[in-house]
C-alpha cells in the first residue's frame, strides 16, 4: 500500500476524512495538504476585471477575499442572451509565437478552422485571445453573441502565469524529465512530451483562471456555462452525411436540458467533466501516483476539453483547481498539464468535480480514441440521449465510499456500461482505428 510522504496510511486516512465531508471543502483545508505545505493563496490574485455580474457571485467574490461589506455588482446584462436559458460556451486561444510548433501565430489556419467551428455553432461565447487575433476571431462571426476578451497580450499577462514564468521554463521541464514511466511495464499510458513546453502549460493553467474570468464579466447574464478548448472541433472527426467534420453537432446545438442535469448533480460546488478512456487501468487511492511526484503522470484519468456548470460551480471549481496547482507547485509535482491535476482537485476538494465514465459511442458518430464529450451536451440523439454521471471518488479512487450527490444513468444513444466497450465493439462488429 502506498504511504504518503509524512508515513502515514494514505488510503486509510482519506477514507477515514471522507465520512466527514459534508458538501464543500474549505480552500484552506484541502483533504491532501502534503505535509501542510502550502503555494501562494488564490486570494493574491483573484481580483474581478469589473465589478461582477449577480450577487451570489458578488457574495462568493467576498466570501473568498474575506471583505464584510455589502456585495457590489452588476444586475443587468450587457448583451441580451441569445434565448433565455443559453449556456455561455468560453474558450482560450494563445498559440506560441514562433515558426516551431503545431500552434505557431503565423501558421494557424488549422487551428483557426476549429474555431471556426465553433463559430458556427451560433451559441453565445466568450473567447479570450491575444490582441493581434481580435479582428481574425472577430471576422468570423460578427454578431454581440460572439463576445471577444484581448485583455491580456500575452499568456505570461494571465494572472495565473505572470508570476511563474521562469517556473514553466525551468523547474516544470526538470520535474517532466524526472518522471518514472517511461518504459513498456507501464503500458501505453505515458507522459507525453509534448506536454513539456512553457507556453502550452501556461496555457493549460490559464484555462481554470478564464473560467473565473468569464463568470465576473458575464457579459450575457448567463448561469450555464460550458469551457471547451479551442483545438474543440478537431479536423478529423466524424462527419455527417454531407461530409462535414462535425456536422451534426454543429448544427444541432448545445441542449440546455442536458446542462441542467449535470448541474444537478454538481449544485453550486463544482463541475461535470469528462474521463478518458481506461485501457490501462485507474489509480486508486492506494497508488503512489498520489504520493510520489515521479509517478504523477499516472493521475491522468479527465480530459478538460470540456465541462459544464453554473455560475457559483464554476467559480468553486476554478478557485480549488488553481489552488492545487500553487500548491502542487510549493511541493515540486507537475503542473504543466490540467488533466495530471484535475484528479488531485477530486480528491483534495470533494464534490467539486464529477464526471462522465468514457464509453462507446453509435457507429455514425464514433471517435474512438476520445471521450465523446464533444457530444453529450449537444442536442445529437435527442432528449432522451442523456450520459451517465458519476462522483468519480466512488467510482474511481475509493472503494466503499458513499457519494453525496446519486449517480444519474445514461439513456438513449448513450445507454452503455461505461467500462463494456470491448464488448460492445464485438457486438457492433468494430475493430481499433
Amino acid at each position: 500500500m502506498a504511504t504518503h510522504q509524512n508515513g502515514f496510511d494514505q488510503a486509510s486516512s482519506y477514507r477515514e476524512k471522507l465520512r466527514h465531508i459534508q458538501d464543500l471543502t474549505p480552500i484552506d483545508e484541502p483533504l491532501i495538504s502534503w505535509d501542510g505545505h502550502r503555494g501562494r493563496s488564490v486570494r493574491e490574485y483573484l481580483t474581478p476585471p469589473i465589478e461582477p455580474y449577480g450577487v451570489d457571485v458578488a457574495e462568493w467574490q467576498n466570501a473568498l477575499s474575506g471583505r464584510k461589506e455589502a456585495p457590489h455588482c452588476r444586475t443587468t446584462p450587457q448583451v441580451p442572451p441569445i434565448r433565455h436559458d443559453a449556456p455561455t460556451m468560453v474558450l482560450i486561444f494563445y498559440p506560441r509565437p514562433d515558426q516551431n510548433d503545431a500552434r505557431p501565430i503565423h501558421q494557424s489556419a488549422s487551428y483557426l478552422k476549429r474555431v471556426e467551428r465553433i463559430a458556427a455553432m451560433g451559441e453565445q461565447t466568450i473567447l479570450y485571445v491575444p490582441p493581434e487575433l481580435m479582428e481574425t476571431i472577430r471576422a468570423m462571426r460578427p454578431d454581440p453573441h460572439w463576445y471577444i476578451v484581448d485583455s491580456y497580450a500575452t499568456v505570461w499577462d494571465i494572472p495565473t502565469n505572470n508570476y511563474q514564468r521562469d517556473n514553466f521554463a525551468n523547474k516544470q521541464p526538470r520535474l517532466f524529465q524526472e518522471f518514472d514511466g517511461y518504459t513498456d511495464a507501464d503500458g501505453e499510458l505515458k507522459p507525453v512530451e509534448r506536454y513539456n513546453r512553457a507556453h502550452h502549460s501556461a496555457v493549460c493553467n490559464a484555462k481554470a483562471f478564464i473560467m473565473y474570468d468569464a463568470v465576473m464579466r458575464n457579459p450575457f447574464g448567463s448561469d450555464r456555462w460550458m469551457y471547451v478548448d479551442a483545438g474543440f472541433l478537431f479536423d478529423d472527426g466524424p462527419k455527417d452525411s454531407d461530409g462535414m467534420i462535425w456536422g451534426d453537432l454543429i448544427k444541432s446545438g448545445l441542449d440546455s436540458a442536458k446542462i441542467d442535469r449535470a448541474i444537478g448533480v454538481s449544485c453550486d460546488t463544482g463541475v461535470v467533466m469528462g474521463q478518458y478512456s481506461h485501457r490501462d487501468g485507474c489509480p486508486d487511492i492506494d497508488d503512489e501516483c498520489w504520493s510520489n511526484p515521479r509517478r504523477a503522470w499516472r493521475t491522468r484519468q479527465f480530459i478538460a476539453n470540456v465541462y459544464v456548470g453554473n455560475s457559483l460551480g464554476m467559480l468553486n471549481y476554478s478557485a480549488r483547481f488553481m489552488q492545487t496547482v500553487d500548491d502542487m507547485d510549493a511541493n515540486g509535482m507537475y503542473t504543466g498539464r490540467e488533466e495530471l491535476v484535475v484528479a488531485f482537485v477530486a480528491l483534495r476538494y470533494p464534490n467539486s468535480v464529477f464526471s462522465i465514465p468514457w464509453f462507446p459511442l453509435p457507429i455514425q458518430l464514433d471517435y474512438r480514441w476520445q471521450f465523446p464529450g464533444k457530444l453529450v451536451f449537444s442536442r445529437v440523439g435527442g432528449p432522451e440521449s442523456v450520459p451517465p454521471i458519476v462522483d468519480p471518488i466512488a467510482s474511481l479512487y475509493v472503494r466503499g465510499y458513499v457519494s453525496s450527490r446519486p449517480t444519474l444513468p445514461a439513456g438513449g444513444i448513450y445507454v452503455t456500461t461505461p467500462y463494456d466497450y470491448d464488448e460492445w465493439e464485438i457486438r457492433h462488429g468494430l475493430t481499433p482505428k
